[in-house]
């Protein structure tokens, strides 16, 4: 395996060259981390003891495992893991390899059968195209089902990133079922969980927001990305739920980013009502005049002045600090206390001054 989503958030859409190769699978040598009581019925069955590490040719068949791994062992890499199970309930076992420079940093897996001797299956084909790491291999049931996959999980080097790949063994060839990998901003975290307690994993991205409630975005499917696709918004902060802002500014800039997790995300923030005593949404396109496209990195960076105080009623101009094309363009907001909360009263255009 070599190498380091979204509907319009897929980040699949969105990928990058390498710039060397992945490594690929990886485990603890020969052994296993303590896993949950939720995940016993999911853990590896019967790891096997890696054999001596000297390098080798591949080959197809050897009376004994040992010299088999010996012979494929890829030049300068050293057996990491070795998993063995019955993947495809034929009554014969098969044998993940995992080979690489070390711990948590695999370049090569191959799927090897006992049957009258040790023949290679399939080398896992690593999915990820972005630099990464692949820190280890697991045998897992992913359902209700006696099906048994092959989990290959990853990080990144640099960023924080994180996320795995599914396969299967169908008729004496390897496929991927589906993998998950933050490849277009190489931040954030894909896990496979059982979100709803019911014995059946989803594919679960979170997406982490530097916004004014620290909003985390939770998306999850079915591990196969088969039955729909779920949301659900957390909090980072220390309140972990919604906090009305003080300060104008700060409604002005949580009303925009809720405005772009909406959009994103297609799911319904109720906070963002709270803002406004507008008769109506704004019906332009906050787009056109905001560059939104640091909300995945650093956070919404925006100039907020104050232009207008009178008593409980105040204005501020809107715009974008980081860009140049649109500073001739912006947005008044007008806010008034209610209450003891500020509230939005008014959206406007700074250059043609039209409500929107």
């Amino acid at each position: 395996m070599n190498g380091c989503s979204e509907k319009s958030t897929n980040e699949k859409q969105q990928v990058v060259a390498p710039t060397k190769p992945s490594p690929q699978v990886i485990g603890p040598k020969a052994v296993t981390e303590p896993e949950s009581a939720a995940q016993e019925q999911d853990r590896n069955s019967n790891i096997v003891n890696p054999v001596n590490k000297r390098n080798g040719n591949y080959a197809t068949d050897s009376n004994t495992l040992d010299q088999f791994i010996k012979k494929i062992q890829p030049q300068n890499k050293q057996l990491q893991k070795i998993i063995k199970e019955d993947l495809d309930h034929d009554g014969k076992p098969e044998y993940v390899l995992a080979f690489g420079l070390e711990k948590e940093e695999i370049y090569n897996i191959f799927v090897v059968r006992e049957d009258e001797g040790y023949h290679i299956i399939d080398k896992l084909e690593d999915p990820v195209i972005v630099v990464h790491l692949n820190t280890d291999v697991k045998i897992m049931k992913l359902d209700k089902t006696d099906q048994k996959f092959i989990i290959v999980y990853s990080t990144s080097e640099v960023d924080e990133a994180e996320g795995f790949s599914i396969f299967t063994l169908d008729h004496n060839r390897i496929s991927n079922l589906n993998y998950n990998y933050p490849e277009a901003t190489g931040q954030g975290i894909r896990k496979l969980e059982d979100i709803n307690k019911d014995g059946v994993f989803e594919d679960v991205s979170y997406y982490r927001f530097q916004d004014t409630q620290q909003h985390t975005i939770m998306t999850y499917q079915k591990f196969d990305r088969t039955g729909p696709e779920r949301a659900e918004v957390l909090y980072g902060n220390k309140n972990k739920k919604f906090v009305y802002p003080t300060v104008p500014k700060d409604i002005i800039q949580n009303y925009l980013e809720d405005h772009y997790l909406m959009n994103r995300f297609l799911i319904h923030l109720p906070e963002m009502a709270e803002f406004t005593a507008l008769s109506a949404s704004p019906k332009n396109h906050f787009e056109d005049i905001i560059d939104f496209s640091a909300m995945d990195y650093t956070g919404l960076d925006l100039n907020i002045k104050e232009i207008a105080n009178e008593a409980n009623q105040r204005t501020f101009l809107v715009r974008s600090n980081s860009s140049e094309e649109k500073k001739d363009k912006g947005l008044l907001f007008t806010l008034e206390k209610q209450s003891g909360k500020w509230k939005i009263m008014s959206i406007e255009m700074n250059d043609k001054l039209q409500k929107v």
